[in-house]
């Protein structure tokens, strides 16, 4: 599921691709096609087409969020290369802190969906969500879960879930330890 709307800010409103290119181009200046192949990589499994980035990196240099540079290519035409500008920066830095709000309708949202789904949507949901280990696809299973689990589905999806938590909690464990450590030295 997308964002449910676009993210404000005091100097721009963002949609939710206006806010992946800001926070691609914040690693450092590219060119368009480049960015195009990076957020498909980045963002696996959404169809991200040219049609919606380039008119996206407009609308930012539109609003001072970036700038673009012709570029000379030889034997090919000049491509125009992207950078955050001052203003883009203190956007996307101001679009972060905002990330909150949104995480939290995207949660009430999934809850709800997640109490609400039934029968072969149910599974469908449940063998979508144990392939991609999403952690929002576990929330939804686990709510759907709670206080009616029963089949193979079921028992298959909190085998899964219960890998899956094993896995995150060793990464934290990881994590903790390597916190500890930095400490002490």
């Amino acid at each position: 599921m997308a964002f449910t709307g676009r993210i404000k800010t005091s100097k721009a409103t963002l949609s939710p691709v206006q806010l992946m290119l800001l926070a691609l181009l914040n690693d450092g200046p590219t060119h368009g096609y480049s960015i195009l192949q990076r957020l498909r990589q980045r963002i696996g499994g959404w169809p991200l087409k040219s049609g919606t980035v380039y008119p996206a990196l407009h609308r930012l240099a539109e609003q001072d969020l970036i700038v673009g540079e012709k570029v000379f290519q030889e034997e090919r035409p000049d491509a125009v290369q992207y950078q955050l500008t001052e203003k883009g920066k203190l956007v996307l830095k101001e679009a972060f802190e905002s990330l909150g709000s949104e995480l939290h309708r995207q949660d009430s949202i999934w809850r709800f969906l997640g109490a609400a789904v039934n029968g072969e949507a149910a599974t469908g949901l449940f063998r979508a969500s144990m392939r991609r280990q999403s952690p929002m696809g576990f929330v939804v299973m686990k709510r759907h879960c709670e206080g009616r689990c029963h089949g193979p589905v079921h028992l298959e999806f909190l085998k899964r879930y219960k890998t899956y938590l094993e896995r995150e909690l060793e990464w934290v464990d990881k994590r903790l330890a390597s916190l500890k450590d930095s400490e002490e030295t």
